[in-house]
């Protein structure tokens, strides 16, 4: 039995700051601008049997604002709103899915939800369009689309992001990271690849470099990479009409159009390649 299925979502917030899964911060602004308490949370809509459905989220977050949380004192995937029937939770074959029940329309108070897991989330699909999406530490793949939205996250496995004028967080990823950024802001705090386009947005990336190959191209985008420590790089940067900064030392060839830079970090064992075109890139090591 689900002894939260009557649980209001005012009531569930409190729970979840008590209990030291949600800050004092976080469910403030979940709470903000809630003046008349819902009375119940969405329900679960099962398409497939509950032991059946793989660990896994699809997220379609369009105008209104979700947080993920891992709790395993939960019985179920569970889901609460501000208001009810805008949102619905779905188990599929391929996993959890939260979406709106009807396509948004007009202009209404942002809607919040909360979907609390028994699980730590594997792999997730999240489409944000609009909103605002909070997510846990995974044990897999974030694969993400960010168009005018929001993505906060904790860590992954690997990273597959598309971000399209919105922004997206992410704290640490150990392992592939493929990311492209088309005018908005993506930034990574930890990781151990890099793979990105950048196209007239903004790349903030700091990881440890040992081993292989590793790129970025930047066209009217800026990147800063900043190289932690334990870091052995081989760097080579193409830049035409654009600026290189290194925070140590590179060899520059080339003309005033079209330059080259070179350089070495500790033994230089894993190879880091820039290309630049009426961009900037920028690597620090402090």
């Amino acid at each position: 039995m689900n002894e939260y299925a009557n649980e209001s979502f005012r009531a569930q917030v409190d729970r979840l700051v008590a209990e030291g899964k949600l800050t004092p911060e976080e469910a403030a602004g979940l709470l903000e601008g809630n003046a008349v308490d819902s009375p119940a949370p969405v329900p679960a809509l099962q398409v497939a049997e509950t032991g059946d459905t793989p660990p896994d989220l699809r997220l379609k977050v369009s105008g209104y604002s979700l947080t993920v949380i891992h709790d395993p004192a939960v019985p179920q995937p569970h889901l609460g709103a501000n208001r009810e029937g805008e949102l619905s939770l779905t188990a599929l074959p391929e996993g959890w899915q939260v979406a709106r029940t009807h396509p948004l329309q007009g202009s209404h108070s942002l809607l919040k939800a909360i979907l609390t897991v028994p699980f730590a989330p594997r792999h997730v699909a999240a489409q944000v369009e609009g909103g605002n999406l909070t997510l846990p530490d995974l044990t897999g793949e974030l694969r993400a689309d960010v168009n005018g939205g929001n993505i906060r996250m904790g860590s992954a496995l690997s990273l597959q992001a598309d971000v399209n004028g919105g922004n997206l967080n992410a704290a640490t990823i150990h392992g592939p990271a493929h990311l492209t950024v088309n005018g908005g802001n993506l930034t990574l705090e930890q990781a151990g690849s890099l793979n990105a386009s950048v196209n007239g947005g903004n790349l903030k990336w700091a990881g440890q470099l040992t081993q292989g190959d590793h790129r970025v191209e930047v066209n009217a985008g800026n990147a800063t990479l900043h190289l932690l420590p334990g870091s052995s790089v081989q760097l080579d940067a193409d830049v035409t009409v654009g600026a290189f900064k290194a925070d140590f030392p590179t060899h520059r060839s080339g003309g005033f159009l079209n330059t080259r830079h070179s350089g070495q970090l500790g033994g230089g064992d894993a190879q880091l390649s820039c290309r630049v075109a009426a961009g900037q890139v920028k690597v620090v090591t402090a």
